[in-house]
């Protein structure tokens, strides 16, 4: 293969990544949105098309939390699901309130038996999502 040939597929490959529209972990961040969007697929079906279960290791509470920064009307729909969906076994993201002199987001763990707090929804919801979907892809057997 010549070095043009090369330098022609690496560019394709280049171009292909800049296109990839949204990424992984915005398209993580919408699938509450979209189920509630579409109404006729599971979370399992959309932690699939998400891109996630290719590399879930690359994303990352802090790539969540970015994206969460840039759509933060996103957070809405995961406490909506959140609140929908709440069992003794699931995570929780509970809506914030106030506690002495600031507010805290609570995430807490399956059972109630932990809870975990932040200082802002960017953060608890990239904690709780990012869990959701471990949960979601143990449920996929990947």
């Amino acid at each position: 293969m010549s070095a043009a040939s090369i330098d022609s597929k690496w560019r394709q490959v280049e171009v292909s990544f800049k296109t990839m529209d949204p990424p992984v972990a915005e398209a993580v961040c919408r699938m509450a949105a979209e189920f509630y969007r579409l109404r006729n697929v599971s979370m399992l079906d959309l932690t699939k098309s998400s891109g996630y279960l290719h590399d879930p290791d690359s994303v990352t509470q802090e790539s969540l939390e970015e994206a969460f920064r840039l759509h933060p009307e996103l957070i809405d729909n995961w406490l909506m699901l959140s609140d929908d969906k709440r069992t003794r076994y699931g995570w929780c993201l509970l809506r914030p309130y106030r506690s002495h002199d600031h507010t805290d987001w609570v995430v807490v763990t399956p059972n109630g038996w932990k809870e975990h707090r932040f200082p802002d929804g960017f953060k608890a919801c990239a904690f709780f999502v990012k869990q959701e979907v471990e949960s979601y892809r143990a449920n996929i057997g990947q």
